[in-house]
């Protein structure tokens, strides 16, 4: 089945309309792997590494079956990045989504516009029909993934779950079949019913927060260290999934308030309105420390440090912010100040 790649940091790409086109939304990951060099003609090396590495990977080459892409304002670096990207793509059908910062009525109504665009669009260029009836079967069946996820991370609260399996369960259902996605996930939550918790012992019970961290490895590096991610405030993660859509409303504005009104993403602003999320998270779930971690040149995670830091520092509540490169030789090198930060915790 073809796919239109998603290019976006702040999970604000409406995969129902991409559904009801008959169509895989496909968000793409970075490879940590490689190294930006082709990206980097384009780009200067002192911005977002992680977006550097996404153009790496499209200037390469995309699967095949990847047939479009949709790009989205996440931040102000995947939203300029995507003329660069026009300029050294070949691929046919590529849409720029101005999900707006504002969170207002006329945000609302320039949302609705923006969508409304891209179902003409969609309809056009791959000659199908995105009536109202299939954008609502498809909200539905987001709706269940949601649940599902959401249901199954509590299994990390409960010392069942790792963090890394949670996060490689929320990559699946962000690239795969989403019926394919019900049945993996339903499975899923029928096995952990059946687990038992492992041993807490010297466990760090943390809140992951920050940039795009979407390498797996780099989880399982901070469990290995003896931290245990019993909550997240993460494009991969709750950001994905922790409200459902309205199945009552107008399926294009039951869509724009959902993507609105869901817990700002760390590459918006104000930082705190961020603050508050985290805050929250934290005292719902007990955490020993929260972990802020920005890849490197992440403009909106550095600019919101030193006011999180501060905060944090009133409610006493131990905080690790690092700044880290996209790739897995790196991960060892900050072992020693993520092992200094379990120590104090």
């Amino acid at each position: 089945m073809k796919k239109i790649g998603i290019f976006d940091s702040g999970v604000e790409t409406p995969e129902e309309i991409i559904l009801a086109a008959g169509l895989i939304p496909y968000r793409l990951f970075g490879d940590p792997t490689i190294e930006p060099d082709k990206a980097n003609e384009h780009i200067p090396p002192t911005h977002c590494i992680w977006t550097r590495n996404l153009l790496e990977q499209a200037i390469k080459g995309f699967d095949k079956d990847i047939i479009g892409i949709i790009g989205a304002h996440g931040c102000d670096r995947t939203n300029r990045e995507f003329d660069i990207w026009i300029e050294c793509l070949t691929i046919d059908f590529m849409f720029f989504l101005n999900s707006p910062r504002k969170r207002d009525e006329s945000a609302l109504r320039f949302f609705i516009d923006d969508m409304k665009e891209l179902i003409i669009q969609l309809e056009e260029h791959f000659n199908v029909k995105i009536t109202p009836e299939k954008i609502s079967e498809s909200i539905k069946k987001m709706n269940v993934i949601r649940k599902l996820l959401k249901e199954i991370s509590e299994f990390r609260k409960k010392m069942i779950l790792k963090g890394s399996e949670f996060h490689a369960l929320v990559k699946l259902a962000q690239q795969q079949n989403k019926d394919e996605v019900i049945n993996i996930l339903q499975s899923k939550l029928k096995e952990l019913k059946t687990k038992e918790p492992f041993p807490e012992k010297n466990v760090k019970k943390v809140l992951l927060t920050g940039s795009d961290i979407d390498d797996t490895e780099f989880i399982k590096h901070l469990e290995d260290l003896g931290f245990h991610i019993i909550i997240d405030d993460l494009g991969v993660g709750t950001k994905y999934f922790w409200n459902t859509v309205d199945e009552n409303e107008e399926p294009i504005m039951a869509l724009a308030k959902y993507h609105l009104n869901k817990p700002i993403y760390s590459t918006k602003f104000p930082s705190y309105e961020r603050f508050e999320v985290i805050k929250n998270l934290a005292e719902i779930y007990n955490v020993d420390g929260i972990i802020n971690i920005a890849q490197k040149f992440c403009e909106p995670i550095l600019y919101d440090h030193p006011y999180m830091n501060k905060k944090f520092k009133e409610l006493e509540i131990p905080y690790l912010f690092v700044e880290v490169t996209y790739n897995r030789e790196s991960y060892n090198q900050l072992s020693t100040r993520f092992s200094a930060f379990a120590e104090i915790i």
